[in-house]
């Protein structure tokens, strides 16, 4: 630091400098890159023909040279077509570069000239021409675009100073917004106030930025991809699908393994047609789902025999001397009867039969003869239904869902999923507690948070119990009930069963209440999935809205969610299809660690998988890897090592998978801009071209 005052001497002033740190990337569970940063440029023409620059001339020696734009028409006829090949950008621009006689010294190009990608930015620089300007900024990339859009949100470029600054505005950005900041640092120094340059010895004090920490979430990335296309194949059911969600999660631990809302949108593009998150904000009516929590309470209080038959035809309500919910053998008023779906009047079933058929009438009659309405009330405030499920990273809004117990009938509603709101999350929190022995656990989304300067753990997300509504022998003849209804119960159940695995599980459909009141024929299908069934590790909630309020005509698309879901995990011998990855078996223990490894020893050790392994770097020692260590992999699969080397050469991507092409940008640190879907076809930097973290990488897939 300098200890001498300048700031008396004649054309010296004091510069103030902001340096603003990287902002934190987030990752899913298998280290791919969700939101990272990527630098983009903008141009502007110099007009004003005071201005020189210095190069190199034949000789060798530095010259000043005029660098101004001299020829605004020759200008305008090479760049335009670089950035917008249209004629009316080529007669704006040349408009903007004509501005010198008006007193301009320097012009921009709005839209076309800003967020210029790096191959662009080169196209220009081999045009020579001069005065020509690029400024380098940062804008926030999200490389999977539709992937888990409202759970990881967006950002916004907010006003600060005389700059900009990237502010997370929803999703993990917006929750994590100061985590994911960072600190800013502060430059002072003396200038020379005629030509800007800096006085030696002059700096006055120097604080280092502190970039933001990385996030990493418990998003297993094959999942989410099939929950995304799950969910947008549910969207195109019918002209009448308005929105579709999902929630993936770990049933042992509480890891949310895919997560999605739809209508979704790309970040990139800020395209968003719906900000509401289904799964999470706007508790619904969720239907039969919520049969299963009524059924637990009278198997855990002991008073139930689930081959006990009773009279399954219409139940009129009445309420009793006492207050309590009983029968009547004729209607008391209208809208107080409690029908079974579609009208059905099966003849004396079991009550194990009318759950895997979700007949209505069976939990009015639980209710009646069974257990006891506040008691029930009281299972449901167990199962914490009605109360934020608190997940770090999961914006609820604040209103978490309600129930009508005003009445005998609306209790009896309530029972089988109307007339009560819950959210997707409360749900599966709820569920878990049938495949954990009757203790629940928290669903949770954030992995680990890390200091990127220290790699010290801040945040690390584990398993966590939050209640015990039930006994671990309840938890046992749930499972056991969820499996008739998919091995037992109605066609359409029939259709969620998979091979390899026995699956268990409830199906729900409910009306929607309309804006004035009653119900319509908007109908919300679900499905809750358990399996294996006989000892749950993954659950499985999927759910959309429509206006036929029938059978769900989605199954097929869920069944595909669940026969990825069971394959990824080793839950079955099924294959899986991952891209360009067809029908080969999931390494059972995920990727071993190779970081630190000699590269012989990697070699090697790849042998046993046939995993086609590309090295990067031209050392002998591997220092990162892809996917990151545990992640799934199928053997045949590409996997990348990045070894002790200075130089990095460009390699050949081309039909290489957006997957693929991510990792790389992950393991090396060079980011990637990627157009197009499908698998890489071109890319900017020939194969062999040294590269390096101050280039972006642009491929185009097809």
């Amino acid at each position: 630091m300098s200890n001498k005052d300048f700031s008396k001497l004649e054309g010296v002033i004091i510069k103030n400098k902001t340096i603003y740190p990287k902002r934190g990337t987030i990752y899913d569970a298998d280290g791919n890159i969700l939101a990272g940063d990527v630098t983009f440029y903008k141009i502007a023409f110099v007009l004003s023909d005071s201005v020189q620059s210095y190069e190199y001339n034949e000789d060798g020696e530095l010259v000043l040279v005029d660098d101004y734009v001299k020829d605004p028409k020759l200008t305008a006829q090479l760049v335009a077509p670089i950035l917008n090949d249209t004629p009316e950008f080529y007669s704006y621009l040349l408009e903007r570069l004509s501005l010198k006689d008006k007193g301009y010294y320097q012009v921009e190009v709005g839209y076309y000239g800003s967020n210029i990608s790096y191959s662009k930015k080169e196209k220009i620089e081999a045009l020579n021409l001069p005065g020509i300007r690029f400024i380098g900024s940062t804008s926030r990339y999200y490389p999977y675009e539709r992937f888990a859009s409202h759970l990881i949100g967006y950002v916004e470029k907010q006003k600060k100073d005389n700059d900009f600054q990237i502010v997370g505005v929803s999703g993990i950005e917006g929750i994590f917004n100061k985590e994911l900041t960072g600190t800013e640092g502060s430059t002072s120094y003396y200038i020379n106030n005629e030509n800007g340059s800096a006085v030696a010895g002059g700096l006055i004090s120097n604080e280092k930025a502190f970039d933001g920490y990385n996030i990493t979430l418990t998003l297993n990335n094959i999942i989410q991809q099939a929950v995304e296309e799950a969910l947008g194949k549910t969207m195109k059911v019918n002209n009448h699908v308005e929105k579709a969600w999902a929630i993936v999660m770990d049933a042992k631990s509480g890891e949310i393994l895919g997560y999605g809302s739809h209508p979704t949108f790309n970040a990139n593009e800020m395209d968003i047609l719906d900000y509401n998150d289904y799964c999470s904000t706007l508790p619904y009516e969720p239907g039969s789902t919520i049969k299963s929590f009524i059924y637990a309470a009278v198997i855990n209080e002991g008073v139930f025999d689930k081959d006990a038959t009773f009279d399954c035809r219409t139940f009129y309500v009445r309420t009793d001397e006492n207050g309590k919910i009983a029968r009547s053998p004729y209607k008391v008023m209208e809208n107080q009867e409690i029908h079974n779906y579609r009208g059905a009047q099966p003849n004396n079933p079991t009550f194990f039969k009318a759950f895997t058929l979700s007949h209505n009438v069976g939990c009015a009659v639980l209710l009646e003869k069974y257990i006891d309405q506040d008691v029930y009330i009281d299972y449901m405030d167990k199962f914490l239904f009605y109360q934020p499920v608190n997940t770090l990273g999961i914006d609820e809004g604040s209103f978490f869902g309600s129930a009508d117990y005003g009445s005998s009938y609306s209790i009896i509603t309530t029972s089988f999923g109307q007339g009560m709101s819950a959210t997707a999350l409360q749900i599966m929190r709820a569920y878990s507690a049938f495949c954990n022995g009757g203790t629940m656990i928290k669903p949770y989304i954030v992995k680990s948070i890390v200091d990127p300067e220290t790699n010290m753990v801040i945040y690390q997300g584990q398993r966590e119990e939050v209640g015990t509504p039930i006994t671990e022998q309840t938890a046992k003849e749930m499972l056991y009930m969820l499996s008739g209804v998919v091995n037992e119960g109605s066609h359409n159940s029939s259709l969620y069963r998979i091979p390899g695995v026995k699956v268990g599980g409830k199906s729900g459909t409910a009306e929607v209440v309309l804006p004035k009141g009653g119900y319509g024929d908007l109908t919300i299908h679900s499905m809750v999935i358990a399996m294996p069934i006989d000892n749950p590790q993954v659950l499985i909630y999927f759910a959309y809205q429509d206006w036929n309020p029938y059978s769900a005509q989605n199954i097929g698309y869920v069944n595909e969610l669940e026969r990825t879901v069971a394959s990824v995990l080793g839950l079955s011998s099924n294959k899986v299809i991952d891209e360009n990855i067809v029908n080969r078996e999931v390494i059972k223990n995920g990727l071993d660690n190779y970081v630190n490894h000699s590269l012989e020893y990697v070699l090697e050790k790849t042998k046993e998988y046939n995993l086609d392994v590309l090295i990067v770097g031209e050392g002998d020692t591997v220092i990162n890897q892809y996917p990151s260590v545990g992640s799934t992999i199928i053997t045949g699969q590409r996997i990348m090592v990045l070894t002790n080397s200075d130089i990095i050469l460009m390699p050949n991507m081309k039909g290489w998978s957006r997957k693929e092409v991510i990792g790389f940008w992950n393991m090396t640190g060079i980011s990637v801009s990627i157009e197009g879907y499908g698998y890489v076809k071109t890319q900017n930097f020939a194969e062999g071209t040294q590269i390096d973290k101050t280039m972006t990488i642009e491929v185009q897939l097809q």
